[in-house]
């Protein structure tokens, strides 16, 4: 069974790498070169993200849930709890957007990257499914028992999503701009 494993993990890598290059190919997208503007916009992407992070751990304090419980009005702590929810929710949803729209430009940029590095861009593949996974089950928990019951998952969300803006911000360091520049020319015949 352990010997089965890695090859299950593999073939499932491959089969979501695979339906990616597909959806990839019928949107288009991979035709469309990597300007500056895209990079710009990854790197406030990536400023934002990181703002929100240090906010977004208020959301869930435990601490807001203990002093509005501390209250005594059940009214008042059921309110709490269903604007901190929608708030999560809204979070949740947004930073999954936010690595998913990083995660579509990695894989662009790619090409344009001084020092490729296959061992890099499996651990990011594999850290990536991981979020995916583990986000949506954030997702789920925070609808069904709240945000105060999911400290842990959102920990770890948290914790990835940072390793996800310091692994893109490594890919642009290490993208070479005068590529981009040249994707943005005319081609000649």
């Amino acid at each position: 069974m352990t010997t089965l494993a890695p090859i299950v993990a593999l073939g499932v890598l491959i089969l979501v790498f695979g339906g990616r290059l597909l959806v990839q190919s019928l949107s288009g997208r991979r035709n469309r070169p990597v300007t500056i503007e895209d990079f710009s916009l990854a790197r406030t992407a990536l400023d934002s993200m990181s703002l929100e992070a240090m906010a977004t751990r208020r959301i869930f304090a435990i601490d807001d849930m203990e002093f509005i419980a501390s209250k005594g009005d059940l009214e008042l702590e059921h309110f709490f709890v269903k604007e901190r929810r929608s708030l999560a929710v809204r979070w949740l949803r947004l930073t999954q957007k936010q690595v998913a729209q990083l995660m579509d430009l990695h894989l662009r940029l790619a090409s344009y990257t001084v020092e490729p590095s296959p061992r890099f861009e499996f651990r990011l593949a594999i850290n990536y499914l991981c979020f995916v996974v583990v986000s949506n089950a954030l997702l789920v928990l925070v609808w069904l028992r709240g945000p105060f019951n999911a400290v842990r998952l959102v920990s770890y969300t948290l914790s990835v999503a940072d390793y996800f803006c310091s692994a893109f911000s490594l890919r642009l360091e290490k993208t070479n701009p005068v590529k981009l520049d040249a994707a943005n020319l005319p081609r000649s015949v």
